[in-house]
C-alpha cells in the first residue's frame, strides 16, 4: 500500500518532521505546535531525511548541541524560537529534496555548496540564519525550478 499523501502544505511540513497525527495538521495546528515547542526529535527527523547517515549533517548542526542534550536530558520540547527554525529548515529541505527527486545526495551536496546568488555562502548556512534567509533559499530554489520548466 502507497504511503499516504499530505493535504495541506502544514500537513507536509508536519509529516516530514515525523509529527504524530501530521494528517490532520493544518496552519493554525502547526502555529500551536510551534508555540507549545516541537519535539526534540523533530530536529534528528529532518537532518536524517537530508543526511541519512549524518555524515555531513546532524540535529546538533541545527540546534546548539547543549541545548539539544539539556532538552533530551530533561524531556522538554524545543522553544518558541528553535520550533520556528525547524519549521523553516523543513520547509526548505523538503522542496530541495523534491526539486532533486529525493536524491539525499545531491540534495545535501546542494545544500552545502556555496551558490554566487547568495553571497558565496551554503543554502544550508543562510537558512539555518533565519525566517528571511530560509524564504531567500526558497526563493532561489523556485527560480530553478522555473528556469528547467520553461
Amino acid at each position: 500500500m502507497g504511503e499516504a499523501i499530505a493535504k495541506s502544505e502544514a500537513s507536509r511540513i508536519a509529516q516530514f518532521m515525523g509529527l504524530r497525527g501530521w494528517k490532520e495538521f493544518d496552519d493554525l495546528r502547526l502555529v500551536k505546535k510551534v508555540e507549545t515547542g516541537l519535539p526534540v526529535s523533530a530536529a534528528r527527523k529532518i537532518a536524517l531525511r537530508i543526511d541519512p547517515a549524518e555524515l555531513h549533517l546532524r540535529a546538533i548542526d541545527l540546534i546548539p548541541k547543549a541545548t539539544y542534550y539539556r532538552r533530551i536530558e530533561q524531556k522538554k520540547p524545543l522553544s518558541k524560537d528553535e520550533s520556528e527554525k525547524i519549521v523553516e529548515l523543513s520547509k526548505v529541505f523538503s522542496e530541495t529534496l523534491r526539486q532533486y527527486h529525493n536524491d539525499t545526495e545531491s540534495a545535501s551536496m546542494f545544500l552545502r555548496r556555496k551558490h554566487p546568488l547568495l553571497g558565496n555562502r551554503s543554502p544550508f548556512e543562510i537558512a539555518r540564519e533565519s525566517t528571511v534567509g530560509a524564504n531567500l533559499v526558497l526563493k532561489l530554489l523556485a527560480r530553478a525550478e522555473a528556469s528547467t520548466a520553461a
